[in-house]
């Protein structure tokens, strides 16, 4: 039996890497056939190009429309809807159409001055509207049109947490998956494989840490041209206090949202995340090339 099995598979716009130990090959190999089969399924579903997901449809209701959900949307729209709660509004799934404001602007289709009124228009419309998703059944209702859903801060680590699940199910105690350079999910029996190491690196510092049974996700490319852009206000003109951010958390789709949320939230408001929030078990953060790491009740 080899120590591990390695597979990759393309699907979200990224690379996925599942690596299985301690498991016979051929085992090994149908496990990985049914996670990318499981990932496509979860895209078919989720993504907003898509014609027929259902993210694109809950993008096309008008007002006082519903439409039924698959189980698996609206279960990350309500996870999406706890770490926009959680994060004070720093994670928003509610922007779809300002990343194609942003994408024309990047392509040249937009001045800069038309870029500033078209993400006006959009955050005023977004603010306007009003999607319910209910909590208690799979079902969204459109109260005012004028908010669209782009699932790329969480969708990836909700496909994880759902593999997850899947290994669970076949047995399968000790693996690693990730999602490109983002997000990475490690699951392991600590008797087979006590931890993983996982470096940390910014310009003047390096840090590498032992993970276990945990996810780890990094932002800091969340950039258009030279800006970043801040859901909370529809700008592109905000400027972050940090180079990079790592969240690690009891879930990837909490550390895929908070990543991209902490890097535009202020240190205080992060303090606060790590000390309060359960399911985040550490940040670090470079600044000036040097990582500094926050952990509950205590800093490093």
């Amino acid at each position: 039996m080899n120590d591990s099995h390695l597979f990759e598979h393309q699907a979200m716009a990224t690379y996925f890497k599942l690596n299985i130990y301690n498991e016979e090959a051929k085992y090994a190999k149908n496990a990985a056939q049914q996670a990318f089969a499981l990932i496509d399924d979860l895209e078919g579903k989720l993504s907003r190009f898509r014609p027929d997901s259902d993210i694109s449809r809950v993008n096309k209701l008008k007002k006082d429309e519903q439409l039924p959900l698959d189980f698996e949307t609206w279960e990350v729209l309500k996870l999406a809807i706890s770490c926009h709660i959680e994060s004070n509004g720093a994670f928003d799934v509610g922007v779809a159409e300002h990343m194609k404001i942003f994408r024309a602007a990047k392509e040249g289709i937009l001045n800069e001055y038309e870029t500033f009124k078209a993400l006006e228009k959009a955050q005023n419309s977004k603010e306007e509207s009003s999607l319910f998703v209910d909590p208690d059944q799979p079902r969204v209702y459109c109260v005012n049109p004028g908010m669209f859903f782009d699932l790329g801060g969480i969708g990836k680590g909700y496909a994880l947490d759902k593999i997850d699940a899947l290994m669970k199910d076949l047995g399968i105690e000790t693996y690693t998956l990730s999602a490109g350079d983002s997000t990475l999910h490690i699951k392991n029996n600590l008797a087979i494989k006590p931890h993983f190491t996982y470096p940390i690196a910014a310009k003047q510092d390096r840090k590498i840490v032992e993970l276990s049974n945990i996810s780890v996700s990094a932002s800091g490319t969340f950039h258009q041209g030279n800006h970043i852009f801040d859901p909370r206000t529809g700008k592109n003109d905000f400027k972050p206090e940090f180079d990079r951010v790592w969240v690690a958390a009891k879930t990837s789709s909490y550390s895929d949202a908070f990543s991209t949320a902490c890097f535009i939230l202020s240190l205080p408001e992060i303090e606060d995340i790590v000390q309060t929030n359960d399911q985040i078990e550490w940040v670090t953060y470079a600044i000036d090339g040097k990582l500094t790491t926050l952990r509950k009740n205590q800093l490093s």
